[in-house]
């Protein structure tokens, strides 16, 4: 009999893929977990991302998650960065209450939000949430930076030299994996920075915890705690960088364990 345990949906970040959470995917599936974790529709190499949002990274995962939540399952949504304004809009009509209301089995049980963008009011962008670059919301407007950490490419953002420096801190590994991870990356649609969400997480209404990755320097510790308050969330603090899943040592575990404990409650 196929394990009763929620059906984890893993929601990626900007310029990210699956592949680069391999570390956190994998200990889950060891444990028994089912992860979703699809290519959204917003983050790719080429012309078809161009004017997609997160609503087409909704779509996306409907696509995925619908055929379980039919069969009665539950499920726990995980965003990480970017993938929190999508791990917000995918429990619109879909958490278990929502669903019974309907007739319909399963459901949507709870949302983690990982370092995210937990974005707690209609018609803001993760731009608008950003002043328009990196850690401008946690300080003043002559001390904030210029946004140097992505760049327009036609339709698209890429990120820049700055923010795939081996000497960013976000990055804490090798220069061999560091080369690596850059090939890896993928161009992010613009639409999906700048289009306003019509359904935040305010408006989620399944218990949410966000884990605060307190060693973050691109959506500084400040931020996170902020937008965490204002929406609502159960707080979990953590210290690792922004992408916990590229540093070495336990950090991953340490996600993966914050994870399955609150896909537990």
């Amino acid at each position: 009999m196929a394990s009763q345990k929620p059906i984890i949906v893993l929601i990626h970040g900007a310029f990210l893929s699956p592949l680069h959470y391999r570390k956190i995917i994998e200990p889950l599936r060891s444990q028994g977990y089912i992860v979703l974790s699809p290519p959204m529709a917003t983050t790719g190499i080429d012309d078809s991302v161009a004017g997609k949002t997160y609503v087409d990274d909704v779509k996306r995962l409907l696509d995925c998650l619908l055929p379980y939540l039919d069969e009665g399952r539950e499920a726990v949504v995980v965003g990480h960065s970017q993938g929190g304004i999508a791990a917000s809009a995918l429990t619109e009509g879909q958490t278990i209450e929502d669903r019974k209301a309907k007739g319909l089995k399963g459901g949507i049980k709870s949302v983690i939000y990982l370092t995210a963008l937990a974005i707690p009011m209609k018609g803001a962008s993760l731009l608008s949430i950003l002043g328009g670059a990196p850690a401008a919301e946690t300080q003043k407007p002559e001390e904030a930076p210029p946004n140097n950490l992505w760049a327009e490419q036609g339709p698209f953002y890429v990120l820049t030299e700055s923010a795939l420096s081996s000497m960013n801190s976000d990055f804490p590994i090798s220069e061999e994996d560091h080369k690596e991870v850059t090939r890896s990356l993928m161009h992010q649609s613009k639409a999906s920075l700048e289009a306003p969400i019509q359904f935040c997480a305010a408006d989620v209404t399944v218990p949410k915890t966000y884990i605060v990755c307190t060693e973050d320097k691109s959506l500084p510790a400040p931020l996170q705690e902020q937008l965490a308050h204002a929406t609502g969330c159960d707080i979990v603090r953590l210290p690792v960088t922004h992408f916990p899943f590229f540093e070495s040592g336990d950090s991953s575990k340490k996600v993966v364990d914050a994870i399955v404990d609150a896909a537990g409650k």
